[in-house]
């Protein structure tokens, strides 16, 4: 099972902005350099661009520039550990393991820095191996500008396409939003059967998945006051009653008009056409199709307020906006330094596979033997997967990737027919690092060897195929020997600790829907949600991984699914709701709350579950409206199957 997994690769689509600008960044430097005689110098660009565009998430483009205003300075200080070279190499080797340890530690200030630390390691990793034939060339202080250099243009060509359409990337991720609300109550409107509840299951996961993306990219606490904040404000808060219309409605019909609807406003959102209008056959006084119409509504208004005020102050990218935002964040709480015993562990785990790595230089006499320590900074990112997986998925791609490249340096002559092809797979490299790491790392090998073909003087091309895939090997040995293998690893507390956080949101949201002119109840929905969201991709990543993690999270499948059934039966409740409806009494929400809070594994109370005599019955969230006694019953019963579910889990001592 855990190697199906392994293998498995994301469904993605076509990034055509993201690939067009990877394509002209990395062949425009490389064509002057050719053009020049001046390839070293233009390499150094190149590897500028390529680095950014590499580690360009999703976000508007205002954050993009943000994000590369901490990542590039940071990935381009790396390039000065060149100068370890000159140091003895024991020494160069300590100082290498410290300067690991602390990026290990900065790699969990963010994103932006765990990208920089990544670039910085890269950099200095080339900047180190390559010293003894760059160092008379050209200083490093140079190379770390020539980097800046090629961080500058993909920051100019990002500024191209934003000019083009400047809201595109909102636009695209609320039109997949939109689409996955479609997928949900077109799920929701299927006969009530295994594969039906596993499709439902899917599609929840999806909006909520979508709805975190969305979430970060249109809100920007640093732009709160903003017109279009607010409207996205509004955006989010309707989308988010839709999602609970949707697990509330039982309608079949009603459901699958709603979620035709809900396609036509994604397609006229992608495509920037109008919006259609409210069906003929929808009764807008229906709590469901008001709700869509809301959304509608706010998708409407935010373009017309965005078509207004395009040329504003506040839409505009000026020098004393960024001024502002640096001159408000200028201090640096204590607290925000401070990491806990999980980071200095992983910090620990990449000074000591790095150290290892640089060692190999003893043993290992190729000209490319940092390729080693290279392997080792791009696998040892466990915020980005499993270690494992990532170390595996390294050594089958890059295995792959050599012949590919092996083939292609036989075929073709070097000049502008392998300039071209590198080009290809530079635009193929944003889509590979969406669908997989192993697609990631059998193009990335490719790409890798021609480049190095064409830097390299003379006419002849120079095949390093074979020592790239025995250094990657070596590195990927490292990082399965030291960084996984002799650590004990801890899943199931971890597995454990995220449940808890995640049943204590439930708590919370269990006792805000029960109280009268409850306010937070969005709030409390989208945490609880983000939180079974989170447990449930820690047990996707365990899934790869080889037994016992995998069993362990086999077992935890059945506790998640019971949580999130729970968590919809909450929300059809707040949902169904009205103001002339009696609370259920206090004292025994309270008391489910609590006993939420105390089913964690290790502590299991299998009696102390109020209404003992209930009995659970494995059913869907009925979503026809419950009295509040049948709802205080449907909530015991199953808080009593998490407790068997947990109780079974849990290791007998």
């Amino acid at each position: 099972m855990w190697l199906h997994k392994l293998l498995r690769s994301n469904p993605a689509k076509w990034p055509t902005g993201r690939s067009i600008r990877m394509a002209i960044g990395v062949g425009t430097p490389l064509a002057v350099g050719i053009l020049s005689g001046q390839m070293l110098f233009c390499l150094w660009v190149t590897l500028g661009v390529m680095m950014q565009s590499a580690g360009e998430g999703p976000g508007s483009y205002r954050s993009l520039f943000n994000r590369l205003l901490i990542v590039a300075p940071i990935g381009a200080l790396g390039y000065f550990a060149g100068h370890l070279w000159a140091l003895p190499y024991p020494l160069a080797l300590a100082i290498g393991a410290l300067l690991s340890f602390v990026a290990g530690i900065l790699n969990s200030y963010g994103p932006a820095y765990s990208k920089g630390t990544l670039q910085a390691l890269i950099g200095g990793t080339v900047a180190f191996g390559l010293a003894p034939d760059i160092h008379n060339v050209i200083p490093y202080w140079q190379v770390a500008a020539l980097y800046l250099v090629g961080a500058a243009f993909y920051a100019l060509l990002l500024g191209v396409e934003a000019l083009i359409d400047r809201r595109r990337p909102q636009r695209q991720l609320l039109a997949d939003y939109l689409m996955t609300l479609a997928q949900l109550a077109s799920s929701c409107a299927k006969a009530n059967d295994h594969s039906s509840r596993r499709l439902r299951e899917q599609s929840r996961q999806a909006v909520i998945d979508q709805y975190e993306v969305l979430y970060t990219v249109l809100i920007d606490s640093r732009y709160a006051h903003s017109q279009s904040n607010q409207h996205h404000t509004a955006i989010l808060q309707a989308g988010d009653g839709v999602f609970s219309a949707i697990l509330a409605h039982h309608d079949a019909s009603l459901l699958l008009a709603n979620a035709h609807w809900l396609q036509q406003l994604s397609y006229a959102v992608r495509h920037k056409h109008a919006l259609p209008s409210l069906p003929s056959n929808l009764a807008p006084n229906n709590r469901l199709v008001s709700r869509v119409n809301l959304l509608a509504a706010s998708i409407e208004l935010l373009d017309v307020t965005n078509a207004k005020t395009a040329r504003s102050h506040d839409q505009r990218w000026n020098i004393s906006a960024l001024i502002s935002t640096l001159w408000m964040n200028r201090y640096l709480k204590l607290s925000h330094l401070i990491v806990g015993p999980e980071v200095l562990k992983t910090a620990a785990k990449l000074s000591l596979c790095m150290t290892i790595a640089y060692s190999m230089k003893y043993w290992v006499q190729d000209d490319h033997w940092y390729w080693i320590p290279l392997t080792v900074a791009l696998v040892m990112k466990p915020e980005l997967g499993s270690v494992f997986v990532r170390a595996v998925l390294r050594i089958i791609g890059t295995a792959i990737g050599v012949l590919i490249g092996s083939a292609i340096l036989i075929l073709v002559p070097k000049g502008i027919g392998l300039l071209a092809i590198l080009i290809a797979l530079a635009a193929c490299m944003p889509w590979a690092v969406l669908r997989s790491y192993a697609l990631q790392s059998i193009l990335l090998t490719p790409l890798v060897l021609i480049l190095i073909d064409l830097t390299s003087p003379g006419m002849v091309n120079i095949n390093y195929a074979g020592q790239r895939l025995i250094d990657t090997a070596i590195g990927g040995t490292i990082v399965l020997i030291f960084g996984y293998f002799i650590w004990s690893r801890s899943h199931e507390r971890q597995l454990a600790s995220s449940y808890q956080v995640a049943m204590q949101a439930l708590a919370d949201y269990l006792r805000g829907v029960c109280e009268p002119a409850a306010t937070t109840l969005p709030s409390l929905r989208r945490d609880v949600y983000r939180q079974l969201s989170n447990l449930r991709s820690q047990l996707q990543k365990q899934l790869s991984e080889p037994p016992p993690a995998s069993r362990e999270a086999t077992k935890w499948f059945p506790i998640i699914m019971a949580a999130e059934r729970l968590a919809d039966r909450v929300t059809i409740y707040a949902d169904n709701w009205s103001t002339d409806d009696p609370l259920p009494q206090a004292g025994e929400v309270e008391a489910l709350a609590q006993q939420m809070q105390s089913l964690m594994a290790g502590n299991v109370p299998l009696t102390a579950v109020l209404r003992p005599e209930t009995v659970w019955q494995e059913t869907v969230p009925d979503t026809e409206k419950p009295s509040q006694d049948d709802f205080l019953a449907e909530i015991t019963s199953e808080l009593m199957l998490l407790a068997r579910l947990l109780h079974a889990t849990t290791p007998r001592r």
